[in-house]
């Protein structure tokens, strides 16, 4: 047996009554070696086998595998773990729908496995493994418990919802309420509609008490108590007063938001680089919404089949998404919806220009005692005054740092006697080719 995964207040009891080749044990409450498990609470309990293996369950000890009702947990997945739950009724809440237990509620659940390649244990092959356990037949004391929602407890709603439907499942069958106030069950204002049948239970093993939830604000935490009364079976009867009834609310938040905001997207204007297909990163920056923010933005555009896909980096307040593009003129629709289903959507335009070409000196020019050159575009420059080599050397190794009086205007020490071969590279790494070519030679002169 797997033990850490069995139900807490719990163990597992050697038990020598299971006749061979069959092994097993009984699942009995810690404090008590022959008592009995709860009813309407879910018990967890387990194998754990020497190798991977696929398992079964059933309620009889058929003698095969195959034969065998369902897979143990449900789950046919080869593993070493296997873990299941069962929740019993209590026997006053099935007797009062005219069902008995068998056995005197006495219960045997018979578990076989086998290996990757369909082999049962060689130790005894034909031997199931038992659990065994009973359920207290005495009378049900303890309240309802709300184990789950269908809306997360905590979760943010969207801007402007004034209402939610809402669906709370209980461990057992039993009426609900809810209130704006933390008070006793029958000082509940609102009723729930819930499945009160012992057998209208879910795959989970609960039941279903459904409502709409009214009164939401934006920008706050929104709080409901819930309480449920058990053995709806005994309303209207002289035995009502037997009902539990929770002491303790079950409170319930929902996270009022604002609208989310895209305050800016990028990239605008134009991109340029010096290869044909061209990095882009295209960022959102979000806020307001929930969480000052946070969300999940897609764009769609050129590339994504009119579908719109999210970016690689988000889920905070900022996102961004590389794109490989050509040439060209882009339009891209963005999107951004938070946790709470607030969106907004913004449209950027940019265009994509492939720059191949070096930077052009457009005029050379004798100032004071400088010589002075200025170029087409943004650009850093490098000189030679060797003739030996004339333009035939490397830009970042050979050539000199000409003085960058602004971004696209450069200077170097007027001289009447040298030959000054010029070169000039752009942001995009753009020089002039051949190799041996210069942007420009100049000679001074007086």
């Amino acid at each position: 047996p797997w033990i850490n995964v069995l139900t807490n207040g719990y163990k597992y009891n050697p038990d020598n009554t299971i006749s061979p080749p069959n092994r097993g044990v009984r699942i009995v409450p810690q404090n008590n070696n022959t008592g009995c498990i709860a009813a309407n609470k879910q018990l967890r309990f387990g194998i754990t086998l020497d190798e991977p293996g696929k398992c079964k369950i059933d309620t009889s000890n058929k003698e095969n595998f195959e034969d065998m009702n369902s897979f143990f947990g449900g789950s046919s997945t080869t593993k070493y773990n296997h873990s299941n739950t069962a929740k019993i009724p209590s026997p006053e809440a099935l007797a009062a729908e005219n069902i008995t237990l068998e056995n005197g509620g006495e219960f045997s659940v018979y578990v076989r496995c086998q290996d990757t390649n369909g082999n049962p244990p060689e130790a005894s092959p034909s031997a199931s493994f038992v659990f065994r356990f009973c359920v207290d037949k005495g009378p049900d004391e303890t309240p309802p418990e709300i184990i789950t929602t269908s809306i997360l407890n905590g979760m943010p709603i969207r801007f402007n919802t004034s209402s939610v439907p809402l669906d709370v499942y209980v461990d057992e069958p039993a009426e609900c309420k809810w209130s704006r106030l933390d008070q006793s069950y029958n000082n509940m204002e609102n009723s729930m509609s819930c499945q009160t049948g012992v057998t209208q239970f879910n795959a989970q093993g609960l039941y279903k008490c459904s409502t709409t939830l009214t009164g939401l604000n934006d920008g706050i935490d929104n709080k409901y108590y819930f309480r449920c009364l058990d053995k709806p079976y005994l309303k209207g009867t002289a035995n009502e007063s037997n009902r539990v009834a929770n002491s303790q609310s079950y409170l319930f938040t929902l996270k009022g938001t604002r609208s989310l905001v895209i305050d800016s997207v990028k990239p605008n204007g134009t991109i340029k680089d010096s290869t044909d297909v061209i990095k882009v990163t295209l960022e959102a920056r979000t806020s307001a919404g929930f969480n000052q923010g946070d969300s999940l933005c897609s764009y769609n555009g050129t590339g994504t089949n009119n579908q719109f896909n999210q970016f690689i980096e988000t889920g905070s307040n900022e996102h961004s998404q590389d794109l490989f593009l050509a040439e060209g003129t882009y339009s891209y629709d963005i999107m951004c919806i938070d946790f709470g289903g607030n969106a907004d959507t913004k449209t950027t335009n940019f265009t994509v220009e492939t720059d191949t070409e070096a930077p052009i000196v457009v005029r050379a020019f004798n100032e004071g005692s400088n010589l002075k050159i200025v170029t087409n575009e943004e650009a850093q420059c490098v000189y030679s005054t060797t003739s030996a080599t004339g333009c035939n050397y490397l830009f970042e190794e050979d050539g000199i740092s000409m003085q960058s009086v602004e971004k696209n205007k450069h200077q170097i020490s007027w001289d009447s006697k040298k030959t000054f071969y010029i070169k000039c590279e752009d942001e995009f790494g753009n020089q002039p080719l051949p190799p041996d070519q210069c942007s420009i030679t100049v000679r001074p002169y007086s």
